[in-house]
């Protein structure tokens, strides 16, 4: 596993700890046992227990402990030949009664290989679960990138362009219910100050895009924007990632212009009928067209 693969696992799973933490209504011993599920995702099928209390901050007999009690239990099983450990039968039997997206990342892909080919980067697509951003499908560009997203994993820090982008269109009682929220501080970039994010968050709904600038990881950027459905609710959220050094002006302009056009193209398909632009989005776009003519040129 890549250093900036464990860092992914490790600052979603600080994410998860430091809400269950702060809460002083919590089980702790429980919180831990599930800080360790949360490791598995597709990118991480198996872990050893040192790997495991590395991750987790866990002392290892504690960790070992805690795989024990899930190993009893049947969510985690114990690969005897490489004593790794993998997602059991009952953790699996749980996904079958959790929401199905399969159709909605089918009715999705054209738009994100659409976004992949217009952009060469990488594209992601992340619905909200019971208010959390969740990944369900990436399209990886070919272009050299290590991402830190994967399918089936949740994106719940406000540092995250999804996270903004639900956030943002949220109900103003949810919006400050995130905000509230003790915020880490993941890089030097990472806002934490409310009065700043409730700006940024505003500045959102603006401009219908949100980024990240190496807010959550150093040297990756990003930007969203929503998918909406035949009513207006924000169903969903693309973004475009890639490494920092491939996000200069000409680059964000380009991503902004295509991300924001793809989602506006799903959200058409999923029955939206866009209402008339505000006097930024106008303006934005009036500067986009004259940059695809430029570009045409």
């Amino acid at each position: 596993m890549s250093t900036t693969q464990r860092e992914a696992v490790n600052g979603n799973a600080g994410v998860r700890q430091d809400r269950t933490e702060s809460d002083p209504l919590t089980v702790r011993a429980l919180a831990r046992g599930l800080s360790i599920l949360s490791l598995f995702d597709i990118d991480h099928r198996e872990w050893t227990i040192d790997e495991i209390a590395a991750r987790t901050g866990l002392l290892r007999m504690t960790a070992y402990r805690m795989v024990r009690t899930l190993e009893s239990a049947d969510f985690i099983v114990r690969d005897t030949t490489t004593n790794q450990y993998h997602l059991g039968p009952a953790a699996i039997s749980m996904a079958y009664v959790a929401e199905d997206y399969s159709d909605f990342v089918e009715h999705a892909r054209p738009y994100l290989e659409e976004l992949l080919a217009r952009t060469g980067e990488s594209v992601t697509l992340a619905v909200p679960v019971d208010g959390l951003p969740v990944c369900v499908s990436i399209l990886n560009s070919t272009r050299p990138f290590q991402r830190q997203a994967a399918p089936g994993r949740i994106i719940g820090d406000l540092a995250a362009v999804h996270t903004k982008v639900f956030t943002a269109f949220a109900s103003s009682d949810r919006r400050a219910a995130v905000l509230a929220q003790k915020r880490r501080k993941h890089t030097p970039r990472t806002v934490t100050d409310p009065e700043q994010l409730t700006r940024e968050l505003e500045r959102v709904v603006e401009d219908g895009v949100a980024f990240d600038e190496e807010g959550l990881y150093v040297g990756i950027c990003s930007v969203a924007a929503p998918v909406r459905d035949q009513l207006g609710h924000v169903v969903a959220a693309l973004s475009v990632v890639m490494p920092a050094g491939r996000f200069g002006p000409d680059e964000r302009d380009h991503c902004v212009r295509a991300v924001r056009e793809v989602a506006a193209s799903f959200s058409a398909y999923l029955g939206w009928n866009s209402p008339r632009p505000s006097p930024v989005q106008s303006a934005q776009s009036a500067r986009d067209a004259r940059s695809s003519r430029k570009d045409s040129d």
